[in-house]
C-alpha cells in the first residue's frame, strides 16, 4: 500500500507542475514554476497499437456528442448536417481493405451528466474510433477524461484554453483557443486603438468566466486598464439594470463572451451605443448570427482563422443547397473535423492509438473552416485575425 500512495503523491505532483506551468505560460506576471513538463512534447508511450487492438467491423464509426433538442437544437442539426456531408464527400475513395464510414450520433443535451453517459456509449457501445464534440466547454471537459480513460481520440470546437493545460495526449481542439481570441481582442483594443474604457460582457458559466479570465490576463499582458465586466442575466430576469450599467460604463469596446443565445438575448441592449463590440467564437451560431446579420450591425469583430475563399464559398453553397440555411463556423469546423479524422484513418488503419499517433504528426489541414496545424498540446496553432462577423 505504501508503494500505492508514493504513486498517486508523484502522479498528484506531476499534475500540479503541469498546471503551475501552464498558468505561468499564459500569465507573464506569474512567478516561474520549480519545475515544468515540456507541453510542446506531450506523447502517448501507452499500448494497443498492434493489430490486435484494431476495430472490427466493415465501418469505423466516427463519434459525434451535439444538442439535438433545447435552445441549441438548431446548432446540433447543423453540425449534424455539416458531419453527414463530410463523410459523403470521404465515401467516393473507401479506405483500406473496402472499409466505410459512418456517423454514431448522440445528444449532449438533457439532464446535467448526460453528455458523460453518451460519450461512454459512443466509445463502449459505438466502438466510434474517435469523437467530435460541440463548442460547449463543459462536453471539451468531459470528452478528454472519456478519451484518456479508455484511450480514444477526441477532436472539439471548444475554445476553453483549460482543456489542454494538464497534458492529456488525447485531445486535439480544431478552433483558436480562448487565449488567442483574448489577445487578439486586447492588441485591437489597447494597441491599435488605444482605447480605455472597456466593457466585458459574460456569461455567469464556466466558458464565460473562463473567457473573462483570458481578456484580463491580456489586459494585464499589455499593461492596460483593467476592463469593467458585467454578468449576462438569466432568462425571464429583468435586463434594465444591466442595460442601464452598459450605458453608465460610457464603453469605447464591449468583449462579449457568452453562448449564442445568451448573446442574441443581450444583443439588443447594445443598440445605440458607439462602442467596437468584440465578440467570441463560442457565440457564433444561430439565434446569435442571425440577430447579428441586422442592417443596424456593423461594428461587430470575431476571432477566426482565415480561409482560402474557394473552399469556404463552395462549402457555403453546398450547405445551402442541403439545409436551405446559411452555413456557421462550427459547421465548417465539424465538416473538417471529419475529414481530419478520415485522412488519419487512411494512415492507420481502425485503430484508435494509431489514429491519435496520426492527427498529432499531421502537418497544416487546409479546410473549409481554415489552417488547421496542431502543436504538440493538440493546440491549432494557425494565425488568427480579426474579421467582421457576418
Amino acid at each position: 500500500m505504501t508503494g500505492v500512495r508514493v504513486l498517486r503523491s508523484l502522479i498528484a505532483f506531476a499534475f500540479l507542475v503541469g498546471a503551475v506551468a501552464a498558468r505561468a505560460q499564459q500569465d507573464p506576471g506569474a512567478a516561474p514554476p520549480y519545475a515544468a513538463i515540456n507541453r510542446a512534447a506531450i506523447n502517448y508511450s501507452g499500448p494497443d497499437r498492434e493489430a490486435a487492438r484494431d476495430l472490427a467491423g466493415a465501418e469505423i464509426r466516427i463519434g459525434i456528442l451535439v444538442p439535438l433538442q433545447g435552445a441549441r437544437k438548431a446548432e446540433g442539426e447543423a453540425l449534424l448536417a455539416a458531419a453527414q456531408m463530410a463523410i459523403e464527400d470521404e465515401s467516393a475513395a473507401p479506405l483500406a481493405g473496402g472499409l466505410g464510414l459512418k456517423l454514431a450520433v448522440r445528444d449532449e443535451a438533457g439532464l446535467w451528466g448526460r453528455a458523460s453517459s453518451e460519450l461512454v456509449k459512443l466509445v463502449v457501445d459505438d466502438l466510434a474510433v474517435a469523437l467530435i464534440t460541440s463548442a460547449e466547454g463543459r462536453a471539451a471537459h468531459l470528452s478528454e477524461q472519456v478519451g484518456n480513460r479508455l484511450g480514444v481520440p477526441v477532436l472539439t470546437l471548444a475554445s476553453d484554453s483549460t482543456s489542454t493545460q494538464i497534458n492529456i495526449p488525447w485531445l486535439f481542439r480544431v478552433v483558436p483557443s480562448d487565449t488567442a481570441q483574448a489577445r487578439l481582442f486586447a492588441e485591437d483594443i489597447y494597441r491599435t486603438r488605444a482605447f480605455e474604457r472597456v466593457l466585458l460582457v459574460i456569461e455567469g458559466d464556466h466558458d464565460g468566466k473562463v473567457g473573462k479570465e483570458e481578456f484580463e490576463k491580456a489586459a494585464r499582458r499589455l499593461k492596460a486598464p483593467p476592463p469593467t465586466s458585467v454578468e449576462i442575466p438569466a432568462p425571464g430576469s429583468d435586463a434594465e439594470s444591466v442595460a442601464g450599467e452598459i450605458s453608465a460604463s460610457r464603453a469605447q469596446a464591449i468583449v462579449v463572451w457568452a453562448s449564442a443565445e445568451a448573446a442574441a438575448r443581450f444583443l439588443p441592449a447594445l443598440r445605440g451605443l458607439s462602442a467596437e463590440i468584440y465578440v467570441c467564437h463560442k457565440a457564433l451560431q444561430e439565434p446569435f448570427l442571425n440577430a447579428a446579420r441586422d442592417a443596424h450591425w456593423g461594428r461587430l469583430w470575431t476571432a477566426s482563422v482565415k480561409a482560402a475563399s474557394d473552399g469556404r464559398d463552395e462549402f457555403e453553397r453546398r450547405f445551402r443547397t442541403r439545409t436551405g440555411a446559411p452555413t456557421t463556423p462550427a459547421a465548417r469546423e465539424m465538416y473538417d473535423a471529419v475529414r481530419l479524422i478520415a485522412a488519419g484513418l487512411r494512415d492507420s488503419g481502425p485503430n484508435r492509438a494509431r489514429l491519435r499517433d496520426a492527427l498529432a504528426a499531421r502537418g497544416e489541414y487546409h479546410g473549409a473552416s481554415g489552417v488547421i496545424a496542431f502543436d504538440g498540446a493538440g493546440n491549432n496553432q494557425a494565425e488568427v485575425a480579426l474579421l467582421p462577423v457576418k
